[in-house]
C-alpha cells in the first residue's frame, strides 16, 4: 500500500469532517480549489489524466472492507505516490458506502480555468447559460468530452461543475477537456473569434444543412427558459434542430448531445 497513515476508526475524525464539509458545501471547495471524487472510476479517470493526473490527488480513504479487493490492489499499484487511508465501516459510513466500488472516496484538487480562448484549429465549446439541473450539467460535460469538444465554459445560474453530483453525471468527462467557470458569456460573445452558434427552437438555420468544421462554440440555455435574449441576439448564428415529431423541444443535454455527434459526423468521426 502506498504511505502509511493513521487509520481512522472514529466518525468524528478531522479529515472525515473535512470530507463531509467538502461533499456538502459549494462554498468550501471553491475555497479549498477542491473537491471530493467518490469511487473507483473517477479516481482512475482523474489520475490516468494528462491534465490532472496522480499529483491532483491529495489523499484516498477507503473503506476496510474494500482494502484487499483486486481493483483495490491494483489502483494503488498503479498510483502509489498517492497517500491513503483506511477507515473502519462504522466510521466510512459518515461519508460514503462501505462496500462494493464506490466505498472509497479521494480529495482532488480541480484544475484552474484557463482565460486562452483564441480560435485555434480544433476548437469546439459549449457555452452553458443557466443550465440549473446537475444532471444536464454533468452530461453535458460527458457528452462533450466524448465527442472531442475542447472547452465547456459555465456561466450565470450553471449548477456547479465540481459537485459531487455533476461529477456522477459527467462520469470522468470533467478530466478529459477544460472547464471554465464563472463565466460572462455576453462578454465571451462579445471578443469571440470563433463562431457562436445559439440552439434555438425557433433558430432560422437547420441544424443538419450548416457546417460545424472549424472553431465552434454552442450555446445551450435554461432547461426551461432557453438562452437569454441578449444572447441569441448577439450569438453569429441561430440554429434549431428539425424535430418533425409531436414534441416542441428537447431536454437541454439531449439538444447538446445532437450538435456534439453531428460534428463528429461532420468530420468523419475524427477530432478537430
Amino acid at each position: 500500500m502506498p504511505e502509511s497513515l493513521p487509520y481512522i476508526q472514529s466518525k468524528d475524525n478531522p479529515l472525515l469532517k473535512r470530507i463531509a464539509r467538502l461533499q456538502e458545501n459549494a462554498r468550501a471547495r471553491q475555497e479549498e480549489g477542491t473537491t471530493i471524487l467518490e469511487g473507483w472510476h473517477l479516481i482512475r479517470a482523474c489520475a490516468a489524466a494528462p491534465r490532472f493526473g496522480p499529483v491532483t490527488i491529495e489523499r484516498l480513504v477507503l473503506c476496510d472492507e474494500i482494502a484487499d479487493t483486486a481493483e483495490t490492489r491494483d489502483v494503488l499499484a498503479s498510483y502509489p505516490q498517492i497517500p491513503v487511508q483506511r477507515a473502519s465501516s462504522p466510521a466510512m459510513a459518515k461519508i460514503g458506502p462501505t462496500s462494493g466500488p464506490n466505498a472509497v472516496v479521494a480529495i482532488a484538487r480541480t484544475a484552474p480555468g484557463t482565460s486562452n480562448h483564441g480560435a485555434e484549429a480544433e476548437a469546439f465549446e459549449l457555452w452553458l447559460d443557466d443550465v440549473q439541473d446537475p444532471g444536464n450539467v454533468g452530461t453535458l460535460i460527458r457528452t462533450a468530452a466524448a465527442a472531442g469538444a475542447t472547452r465547456v465554459c459555465l456561466g450565470a445560474g450553471c449548477a456547479e461543475a465540481w459537485s459531487p453530483k455533476v461529477l456522477r453525471a459527467g462520469m470522468g468527462g470533467h478530466f478529459g477537456l477544460q472547464i471554465e467557470t464563472g463565466v460572462d458569456l455576453d462578454d465571451r460573445l462579445r471578443r469571440a473569434n470563433l463562431k457562436v452558434l445559439a440552439l434555438a427552437a425557433d433558430g432560422e438555420a437547420d441544424l443538419f444543412g450548416m457546417s460545424l468544421v472549424g472553431p465552434v462554440a454552442v450555446l445551450l440555455g435554461n432547461e426551461g427558459a432557453g438562452l437569454r435574449a441578449t444572447l441569441t441576439q448577439a450569438a453569429h448564428v441561430r440554429a434549431r434542430i428539425p424535430m418533425p415529431g409531436t414534441v416542441e423541444s428537447l431536454n437541454v443535454a439531449a439538444a447538446g448531445a445532437v450538435v456534439c455527434f453531428e460534428r463528429v459526423r461532420q468530420l468523419g468521426g475524427r477530432r478537430g
